[in-house]
C-alpha cells in the first residue's frame, strides 16, 4: 500500500527527504525505547531513561534523531465526537491507472479525508473519510468524490463501532 499525503514520503521536521528512511536509522539499542512509547506515548524522558537505562540526554537525543530521520512520528488520538464528527466510513474505490496518483493526491487534500492509500485488489484506492453526520458523508460522495475524474466504482463501508484504534506493535525479540 502507499499512503497520500504528510507521511507519503520521509520528511524530517524542516521539510527535508531522509535518504536512509527509518529502517537504516534504527539500531538495536532502540527496541527499549520503542517499545516503551508503544506501551505509553505520553512517557516523560526521565520514565523513557528509568525504562531504557540510559541517561536522560540520551532519550532526548536518541528520540530527536529518531523523528528527524522520519522514523519516529508522535500522533495524538482524540475521539472525532469531540470535534462534532459522528460519521466515520472507509471508501473503496476503483480508480482509472492513470488517474491514481492524481486522485490519491486530491483525497490527501480533503480535510475529511485523514487516511488515503493505494492498494491492490478489486479496489485500487482505499479512504477512510470522517464527517459530522450522515448528510454531510452523502454531500461529500455526491459533490467531493463523484467530481473526481478517473473514480470508476466506489464502495462506502460506514463503521459503526471502533474496537482497536491503528498502532505501531513493536515485534517482541
Amino acid at each position: 500500500m502507499r499512503a497520500y499525503g504528510r507521511r507519503a514520503g520521509l520528511s524530517r521536521p524542516d521539510g527535508a527527504t531522509s535518504p536512509g528512511g527509518p529502517a537504516q536509522a534504527l539500531g538495536p539499542d532502540d527496541r527499549g525505547l520503542l517499545a516503551e512509547l508503544a506501551r505509553d506515548g505520553r512517557a516523560s524522558y526521565a520514565e523513557l531513561a528509568h525504562a531504557t537505562h540510559w541517561h536522560e540526554s540520551t532519550v532526548r537525543r536518541r528520540v530527536s534523531e529518531l523523528r528527524a530521520a522520519g522514523a519516529l512520528d508522535l500522533d495524538v488520538d482524540v475521539e472525532e465526537s469531540a470535534f462534532g464528527v459522528e460519521v466515520r466510513a472507509h471508501l473503496w474505490m476503483s480508480v482509472a491507472p492513470a488517474r491514481l496518483a492524481a486522485v490519491g493526491g486530491a483525497l490527501a487534500t480533503h480535510p475529511e479525508v485523514p487516511f488515503a492509500a493505494a492498494t491492490t485488489g478489486a479496489s485500487n484506492l482505499m479512504a477512510t473519510v470522517l464527517c459530522r453526520d450522515d448528510y454531510a458523508l452523502y454531500r461529500y460522495l455526491t459533490e467531493r468524490i463523484a467530481s473526481l475524474d478517473g473514480v470508476t466504482a466506489l464502495e462506502v463501508a460506514p463503521i459503526i463501532r471502533t474496537v482497536k484504534r491503528a498502532a505501531t506493535v513493536v515485534p517482541a525479540e
